[in-house]
């Protein structure tokens, strides 16, 4: 057996496989991804079937020798849900357990504090749940002839949901401070509100915490040990992964780099815009003179007049860029990334990539790669569904292995 699965039984370490699989598996693919005896898999998947953990789900043909049964973890099995709270957009995705999309859907935010946000989100929870239900009895429908078992996507339970929320979180309490980008300027308790709206384990952490996680879950970070994702969209924020693991800092406060104190002391009651974000942007084109027309109405059409060389949208995306190079700066005095990776609605701007990167070289002691999300505004939302993947797949392991020693 593999040092990776040492110390677990050989269904525990089949259903982990399967669980991170994305296409279903032969049993001789199994055995030599996990490196376990054949004999053992045999035994392993049927246990397993019986169980209610893994579905005979075809025939692989085509290919030279005996066509080989294919199996894996059934949509019966769970699904899990991924929420993003983000001050314009609101997004939802539910997914397999293994965190493949089954719906989505997004929403404009409707910034009037917690309460309001909470119940947007719960509703909106219900509506995808409904639609992932009806794609699932369709699709099981049109089932392959060979698969021994037809699931009924009705009894699929829900059994995590991945949160997203801007500010600081206390992943403890659920009580988030600073959530100024959906109207709420005093600390909310946002864990309590969630959990009433929904029958699941609800998983509460900051967005570009989440973001970070998504990267390095499928995104442009799986082969990075320590990054940081630098998120420039209404706001500004960092998530920080060292040495392999989220850091959170003792508060839940790292990473918070809209608290950098560009034009002075930036104090912490302070609900003014973010210094880097979009709000600020446009706050600043609205205060300079010379526009051909009136100033640009979103950042999208800034960054279009700035590349088009209209001098005053010049000057605000410079400004942009070379604070947000700063903010790279300072963030790999401290950390020392292998890489930056930039997203949101204003960080994946090419001309804020390039620009940015290049300010940060000249101060930074050791520049690093700058890159491009690979999931640009949905990475918070990615994140969420990876971190409520894990509980559900933790989960999963933790009743089979009970099941087992019951047995």
């Amino acid at each position: 057996m593999s040092r990776a699965f040492a110390g677990m039984s050989g269904v525990s370490v089949v259903l982990r496989h399967l669980l991170a699989a994305s296409t279903p598996q032969s049993r001789p693919e199994v055995a030599a991804a996990c490196n376990v005896s054949r004999p053992t898999v045999f035994s392993a998947i049927a246990r397993l079937e019986d169980l209610g953990f893994v579905a005979r789900t075809g025939q692989r043909s085509g290919v030279p020798g005996r066509s080989a049964a294919l199996y894996e973890v059934p949509a019966g099995a769970g699904r899990v849900a991924g929420i993003d709270i983000g001050g314009v957009n609101l997004r939802v995705e539910v997914c397999d357990v293994r965190g493949e999309r089954l719906a989505g859907a997004r929403r404009l935010t409707v910034p009037e504090g917690g309460a309001s946000v909470v119940r947007q989100a719960g509703d909106l929870l219900a509506e995808t749940l409904a639609e992932a239900d009806t794609r699932t009895a369709a699709a099981a429908t049109v089932t392959d002839a060979d698969a021994d078992t037809e699931i009924d996507a009705g009894s699929s339970p829900l059994l995590a949901v991945g949160v997203s929320v801007p500010g600081i979180v206390d992943t403890a309490s659920g009580l988030v401070e600073f959530a100024w980008n959906v109207g709420q300027g005093e600390p909310y308790d946002f864990q309590s509100g969630l959990a009433s709206a929904i029958n699941a384990p609800v998983l509460l952490e900051n967005n570009v915490n989440l973001a970070a996680i998504g990267e390095q879950w499928r995104g442009a970070a799986q082969a990075l040990n320590t990054f940081v994702v630098i998120a420039v969209g209404a706001g500004v924020g960092a998530g920080i992964v060292h040495n392999g693991a989220l850091l959170r800092g003792a508060h839940g406060a790292a990473g918070e780099v809209a608290f950098f104190p560009f034009d002075g002391v930036r104090r912490r009651g302070s609900s003014a815009p973010d210094h880097a974000g979009a709000v600020a942007l446009l706050r600043q084109a609205q205060a300079r003179s010379g526009w051909r027309g009136g100033p640009p109405d979103d950042v999208a059409e800034l960054f279009d007049r700035a590349a088009e060389g209209e001098e005053p949208a010049l000057a605000v995306v410079e400004d942009e860029c070379r604070r947000v190079g700063h903010i790279i700066a300072a963030v790999c005095v401290v950390i020392d990334p292998e890489a930056v990776i930039l997203t949101g609605g204003v960080g994946g701007n090419d001309l804020l990539i390039e620009r940015a990167s290049d300010f940060a070289a000249q101060v930074a002691p050791v520049p690093p790669p700058v890159v491009r999300s690979r999931f640009g505004e949905r990475a918070s939302l990615v994140g969420a569904v990876a971190m409520a993947v894990r509980h559900a797949q933790d989960g999963l392991l933790t009743r089979l292995e009970t099941l087992e020693a019951q047995a």
